[in-house]
């Protein structure tokens, strides 16, 4: 019987564009994109998904995975002044997305019908070497929808965005109010140019155990950016490693309201020209050590601004092109707040 059924899969999968292949769980796809969904409807679990990375599709409807495979070598892009529709939908656990090229509309569509590239709403998940264009939103973002429940094992690595809407990796949790959580996540390897109204990395809203490391931002608001949307759940255990911003608002942007955000690292950072290069908020117990801060033009406000902090401790921070007077640091509402080591460079 099963020997039947998966001669009969076979046959389906290359009446629906697909090239027949010795191994069943691995489909190579040629269609145009009209039939991607029924063939990954089709696909066994464990199954590889291979598209014709040479041709580009237009997807006018969202692709849905609703079972654990991996999908790679889509070359994608939504038409002009579709709005509201992510290219891809990931709504099952143990999903690859690997080599994909997507071209989002910014330039036709509204930010009130802004919608991701890809919207993962499960955990234990990998999406990787993945490159972005021009979303209306993000480029990948994580989110549970109300009755998904936590999101947990998160990879996210090898990514390249151009001219996002939002960010090119946003990992939120209960922006929508349902108090879930995403937990043990790795982001790393992401590269922005030009951030219309985001950046690089967006963590917010409940997560907790969140690596994020080796980013670079340019042109954008900031590199990464851990905050919430008014909601009571926090984010906690945050590690960043390795961050680069240069002409951004910022390189770090933390905080927004009195949540129980705790436990912030932030190791060799660089802010080259960028208006307010650190700004933390309702946190406690922040690191910040091998921060490098550069501005061409002089800057005449505070590098790095923190705001009802509770044990924070600055290590080994460099700042070039401050105006003569203007404090480095500023601490409002603060306890317990150590700076190890500073150096002006141009005293």
């Amino acid at each position: 019987m099963k020997r039947l059924h998966l001669t009969a899969l076979v046959l389906s999968l290359v009446c629906a564009g697909v090239a027949e292949a010795a191994d069943p769980r691995k489909i190579a796809y040629t269609g145009d994109g009209s039939d991607l969904q029924a063939v990954i409807d089709a696909a066994p679990v464990g199954a590889t998904v291979t598209c014709d990375a040479k041709r580009s599709l237009e997807i006018s409807k969202s692709i849905t995975i609703r079972r654990a495979l991996t999908l790679g070598g889509l070359h994608a892009r939504l038409p002009k002044k579709l709005g509201r529709t992510p290219i891809l939908i990931v709504a099952a656990e143990g999903v690859t997305l690997s080599d994909l090229k997507l071209h989002g509309n910014y330039d036709s569509v509204s930010q009130n019908d802004r919608a991701p590239l890809i919207h993962v709403t499960k955990g234990r998940f990998t999406i990787e070497r993945c490159v972005f264009y021009d979303a209306s939103k993000d480029g990948v973002m994580v989110t549970p929808t109300k009755s998904d429940g936590d999101i947990v094992d998160v990879v996210v690595r090898h990514i390249e965005a151009h001219r996002m809407g939002r960010d090119a990796v946003s990992i939120a949790g209960g922006d929508r109010g349902q108090g879930t959580c995403i937990r043990n996540v790795l982001v790393e390897d992401v590269r922005l140019t030009r951030g219309y109204l985001r950046g690089a990395v967006e963590v917010s809203d409940g997560t907790d155990n969140v690596t994020v490391r080796r980013i670079y931002a340019e042109d954008a608001k900031y590199a990464i950016e851990v905050h919430d949307h008014g909601q009571k759940v926090p984010n906690t255990n945050i590690l960043l490693e390795d961050v680069t911003a240069v002409n951004c608002y910022a390189v770090m942007l933390g905080g927004d309201n009195k949540r129980g955000h705790k436990n912030l690292t932030l190791r060799r950072f660089t802010a080259t020209d960028c208006k307010v290069p650190v700004k933390i908020a309702h946190i406690a117990n922040v690191l910040i050590e091998d921060l490098t801060i550069t501005n061409q033009t002089k800057a005449d406000s505070p590098r790095i601004r923190l705001t009802d902090c509770q044990g924070v401790r600055l290590r080994n921070v460099k700042i070039k092109g401050l105006a003569s007077g203007v404090e480095p640091v500023s601490a409002k509402g603060c306890t317990d707040v150590a700076i190890e080591k500073l150096t002006l460079a141009d005293e």
